[in-house]
């Protein structure tokens, strides 16, 4: 080939996209134009780097071919770069983006418009390419035949058109077109199987996460967004062992094995997957496989092709290499919801939505923690009722237990709600472990995240009998976190010993217990943290420091159930006096002050234990400089300690040193020495 002469095109690709460059070549050529394709031209041995350079150097024009790898890859840009240098404003056409899957075009590209190839049949694709470079229908003397199945790409033969479906494809969900928010986790899939497949390693690839967060959405957009790059697509549920068996029975009539009739069932799953181990070219998608040990049964031992399942196990045993799919973060999750509701078009970006309606979307976003399901169903009753999105956060803060339970909208690749979806998983868990189901309910009434687990295993005693049992033998509280990680209710952070589980789960799990049980577990939680928090000094701030969101949440649960317990009582002091050392008054105060309100009522106002916040409330107010409110509280407490321990108590001494320092601060020393001559020291 005489690669010194001219030509029109050069067509900058990645490899993930040669199907659709070797695609363009070929209609351009066969319109009578000469281009310019590393897949035909870079011959064995050439460099290159040079190839590249004088490819881009000698085509008057270049396409390049628009992809999430296009924009993704760190070489492109350079052999887009040349074309863009000589004709910055886009006049001459030198520089033809071609748009073949979707993708944000954005920067220098995104000033020059595109030729859009996404979503369209063979015909319709030529035709606006052609009409995209010469303004006019360019019709080819002999059209290829479009192909049913994907070939081998070589120059002698007509390169079939990327963007027809495979021929073999049975996925029974259509796309989404509100898919959003996870180009990165979809890239990362996308290359780790392109990874295994150069490296002749056949393993399957698992998307893991919490139910509703969205794995069956990644599985789906995936195939719908890489068909191109295979000639079979098949889709099953894997959720028992009947379904996996009547999924592959289907697949064996779709491509009409001749084991297809045979009456033994299980002939016909071996004989799918002898023709996995045989051909190339598919992709296998096991949809709900949560019994790894059942899915693997049905796996062949190697294969040329793609295995994708979706499942709530976090711990793969080497059957698969996991993805894990986590919440949205809150702009993205924003995003979705307003995209659901039509406030926003489904490529609109977040920025054009109105200040007002975008706040609120973050709001409601935030409440329902970012889970993809909980937003899709806001997103349902939103559009169903008309209601507004101020609306519908107010009704979710008053009503959530009901609106959690409903369910809207036309979603057969979902219909269940959050509440029905994790209520059948919690039902699960208690009959596979007693002590697991009472671990996640006491996870559900602290902070969702950063759970010491050291409230469990130290706080054993108050949090009932089964988690009493287990929690001294690690190796057995091991295997209850186990069955919750199955489910991805939980996660496990081994290193820092710590928990976390999602807020809705938190607030489904809750708000499943009628008022007995739920005071009951409360109580025990209260119990339990308070148990954890020692004495208050410096060498115990970074325990302080681990439970004080949990010690917050206790106190939220001791306010809401009126506990005047003990441990309620002390575990708001302890809390207290670890926000005045760091000099957090504002919260130690309402500690404080929660702890005194609650001892009066539980013990009345004389009792000697309400001395303790008055005198510490009296501290906090002196270390702010407010003498004046310090005073009464200082009076107060040696008063009471003064009637209940006796003058020369321990206590009485300490309020008469603090309350004589006051005095002394607010220029009163006659006082001050009066009140320590009244209460001379024993020392």
């Amino acid at each position: 080939m005489d690669t010194d002469t001219p030509k029109d095109y050069f067509i900058s690709y990645t490899h993930a996209d040669q199907r659709w460059a070797e695609w363009l070549a070929w209609q351009l050529e066969e319109a009578g134009y000469h281009t310019r394709i590393q897949a035909w031209d870079f011959l064995a041995g050439s460099n290159f780097v040079l190839e590249m350079d004088t490819a881009a150097r000698q085509a008057t024009r270049t396409i390049a071919v628009l992809s999430p790898d296009y924009f993704a890859s760190q070489f492109t840009p350079s052999e887009w770069a040349a074309a863009f240098k000589r004709d910055p404003t886009g006049k001459q056409g030198l520089l033809l983006p071609v748009r073949v899957r979707p993708c944000d075009v954005e920067g220098l590209l995104g000033q020059i418009v595109y030729i859009d190839l996404v979503d369209q049949d063979e015909a319709t694709a030529r035709a606006t390419l052609l009409q995209g470079i010469t303004h006019e229908r360019r019709k080819p003397s002999s059209p290829p035949a479009f192909p049913s199945t994907r070939q081998a790409s070589q120059s002698s033969e007509r390169p079939t058109f990327p963007g027809a479906l495979p021929a073999v494809w049975n996925i029974p969900y259509p796309r989404n077109p509100y898919f959003t928010g996870r180009e990165e986790l979809l890239r990362r899939l996308a290359a780790s199987l392109r990874v295994g497949e150069t490296v002749g390693i056949f393993q399957p690839h698992a998307v893991s996460g919490l139910g509703g967060v969205g794995k069956t959405q990644l599985a789906l957009e995936y195939a719908y967004r890489y068909y191109q790059d295979y000639e079979v697509v098949l889709w099953t549920r894997a959720d028992t062992q009947e379904a996996l068996i009547s999924g592959f029975v289907t697949f064996a009539a779709l491509l009409q094995l001749p084991q297809q009739e045979e009456r033994d069932q299980l002939k016909i799953v071996q004989a799918f997957k002898h023709w996995l181990m045989n051909n190339a070219g598919w992709l296998l998608l096991l949809d709900n496989a949560d019994d790894l040990a059942l899915v693997r049964d049905f796996l062949p031992p190697t294969g040329k092709g793609h295995t994708l399942l979706t499942t709530r196990a976090a711990s793969m045993g080497r059957l698969a290499q996991r993805l894990e799919v986590d919440t949205l973060d809150v702009e993205p999750g924003a995003l979705l919801l307003l995209r659901l509701t039509y406030r926003l078009a489904p490529d609109a970006p977040l920025e054009q939505a109105e200040a007002s309606e975008r706040t609120i979307a973050l709001s409601i976003t935030q409440e329902l923690g970012g889970l993809p399901l909980a937003l899709d169903q806001a997103g349902a009753y939103i559009e169903e009722t008309h209601c507004s999105l101020v609306d519908y956060l107010q009704l979710y803060r008053t009503q959530r237990t009901d609106l959690l339970k409903a369910r809207g909208g036309l979603v057969p690749d979902h219909p269940e709600p959050v509440a029905t979806t994790w209520s059948l998983s919690f039902a699960q868990v208690q009959e596979r472990s007693a002590a697991a189901a009472d671990l996640l309910r006491v996870c559900a009434f602290l902070h969702p995240d950063a759970i010491p687990e050291e409230i469990i295993t130290e706080g054993a005693a108050a949090l009932g009998p089964e988690l009493q049992a287990v929690a001294q033998n690690p190796l057995v509280l091991n295997q209850a976190i186990g069955v919750l990680l199955s489910y991805s209710l939980l996660k496990r952070q081994p290193e820092e010993h710590l928990l976390s589980m999602h807020r809705l789960v938190q607030a489904v799990l809750k708000d499943g217990m009628d008022a007995s049980t739920y005071r009951q577990w409360a109580e025990r939680v209260v119990q339990a943290v308070d148990q954890v928090l020692p004495e208050m000094e410096y060498r115990t701030y970074t325990r302080y420091e681990r439970c004080l969101p949990h010690a917050q949440e206790c106190a939220q649960l001791i306010e809401q159930e009126q506990l005047t317990t003990f441990a309620a009582r002390r575990l708001l002091m302890h809390t207290g006096l670890y926000l005045r050392e760091h000099a957090r008054y504002a919260e130690a105060e309402a500690f404080y002050r929660h702890s005194l309100r609650i001892r009066e009522q539980a013990l009345g106002p004389d009792h000697s234990d309400v001395a303790y916040p008055l005198n510490n409330l009296g501290i906090l107010y002196y270390e702010q400089g407010k003498y004046v409110e310090a005073e009464p509280l200082y009076q107060r407490a040696l008063r009471t300690w003064e009637q209940a321990l006796g003058p020369n108590h321990p206590r009485t001494q300490e309020v008469v040193r603090n309350y004589a320092d006051l005095l002394r601060k607010m220029g009163r020393e006659t006082e001050a020495s009066e009140l320590e001559a009244r209460f001379p020291s024993s020392s």
